[in-house]
């Protein structure tokens, strides 16, 4: 069985730059129990290197990590209810 797609991308490129050059896949809910629920349930996109671990990477910019979990969520939500979604995150982003 391959992986789930993205619930927020459908294409293989960087969600903020759009390259496809040297992309790492990114679980937007992150921590071995969300790492299986974001294969799971789609919750990760691609990023680009500097996009992921670089400087203005995800990993540290806050700003950056809380618009995937809202947009994330969003998706999630046009198919799901928010209780849904909290049971399977623990949080709401919105």
């Amino acid at each position: 069985m391959g992986r789930v797609k993205s619930i927020i991308q459908d294409e293989k490129e960087c969600y903020v730059c759009g390259t496809t050059q040297g992309l790492n896949l990114h679980h937007i809910y992150f921590g071995t129990a969300n790492r299986r629920i974001s294969d799971r349930e789609g919750f990760f996109c691609y990023l680009c290197v500097e996009h992921h671990t670089g400087n203005s990477g995800v990993h540290f910019d806050n700003e950056l990590n809380l618009k995937l979990r809202k947009i994330t969520q969003q998706k999630y939500e046009e198919m799901h209810t928010r209780e849904d979604f909290m049971r399977l995150t623990g949080r709401n982003y919105l």
